[in-house]
């Protein structure tokens, strides 16, 4: 995931290059952000609690290829999205107890990273919807999943992530508001991450 999360950053960077030789006309658009995202997990929680050990923070990128233009020159674009943010301690602990696994007794690091890649449509630049792979890293212990199946030396896990989201445009930045679904693969439960922040198109 790692490799894969390092190449769609390279990605970005030749494609950021190639548009900036003609920003009027080149049909690529390359965005790059951070944002703060706060570990709200299923659905079934109670929305008027808010615990501030849940906010944590990540980098967003996005590189699309315009598919058309409206009469306002908004485009509506095929793009790939990359997330690379961490997760604290306390967070971790939500989102092994809401999978219903029960892990070793190894300390947990207060910096977990994540890393999520998607692809999908960015309508007229403001509604995006998209889909893909994400992977959860934490410190390497014995994990027991409810099923009854147990990974001795877990360091990872795996997950389908995909992303609701609004952009709404000031010049060249963009204020991102965004909801993201982690579920299936290694989760047995469905969670919900919330995230804003700034992006800046190049």
């Amino acid at each position: 995931m790692k490799t894969l999360f390092l190449s769609i950053i390279c990605t970005f960077i030749i494609g950021s290059l190639a548009a900036q030789n003609d920003k009027k006309s080149s049909g690529f658009v390359v965005s790059l952000g951070a944002a703060a995202n706060y570990y709200y997990g299923p659905t079934n929680r109670n929305f008027d609690e808010y615990e501030s050990n849940r906010v944590n923070w990540q980098l967003n990128g996005l590189l699309g290829i315009t598919l058309t233009r409206d009469k306002n020159d908004r485009r509506t674009m095929l793009a790939g999205f990359g997330n690379y943010g961490i997760n604290n301690a306390s967070t971790m602990k939500h989102i092994f107890e809401d999978q219903g696994f029960t892990t070793g007794t190894a300390p947990q690091s207060s910096s977990n990273n994540f890393y999520q890649l998607e692809g999908g449509v960015l309508f007229a630049e403001v509604l995006r919807l998209s889909t893909g792979v994400g992977e959860q890293v934490f410190n390497e212990q014995a994990i027991a999943s409810p099923g009854g199946g147990i990974q001795l030396r877990a360091k990872t896990l795996r997950y389908t992530s995909s992303t609701v989201g609004f952009n709404f445009n000031i010049s060249s930045v963009a204020i991102i508001v965004n909801v993201n679904f982690n579920y299936g693969r290694d989760y047995n439960n469905t969670v919900i991450i919330p995230s804003t922040g700034l992006m800046l198109r190049f």
